[in-house]
């Protein structure tokens, strides 16, 4: 199965000036797919993989990405759900390229490419 949002809509709740947002991913986070996605939420772009800070993480065996931001203000919150879900958006679709290209090289048996 693929790399990818269970829903568009995270939980969220704050707690004083900050905000803690919560993503559900289709399935739970194993071995290969969690380092996938830890390759990729640190680098800069396609051919920059100098390490970035990122304020996503997953846990192996559970179905979410969290983040915990700072907030300006309540007001802000709807416009920083969208950022940064349009971020994760593509964070997740290159972790799927990068689990991809570690089964597909490894060929790893049973895990087939999806």
């Amino acid at each position: 199965m693929s790399i990818a949002l269970a829903d568009e809509k995270p939980d969220i709740q704050q707690k004083g000036s900050r905000a803690n947002f919560s993503w559900r991913v289709l399935e739970p986070w194993n071995e290969r797919r969690l380092a996938a996605f830890l390759m990729v939420k640190h680098r800069r772009n396609e051919t920059d993989w100098t390490r970035r800070p990122s304020p996503f993480f997953a846990t192996l065996g559970r179905s979410h990405v969290e983040c915990s931001v700072p907030l300006a203000g309540a007001e802000s919150i709807a416009e920083i759900e969208k950022l940064l879900t349009i971020e994760l958006r593509g964070i997740l679709a290159g972790a799927e390229r990068v689990h991809q290209e570690i089964l597909n090289s490894r060929n790893i048996p049973g895990e087939t490419p999806s």
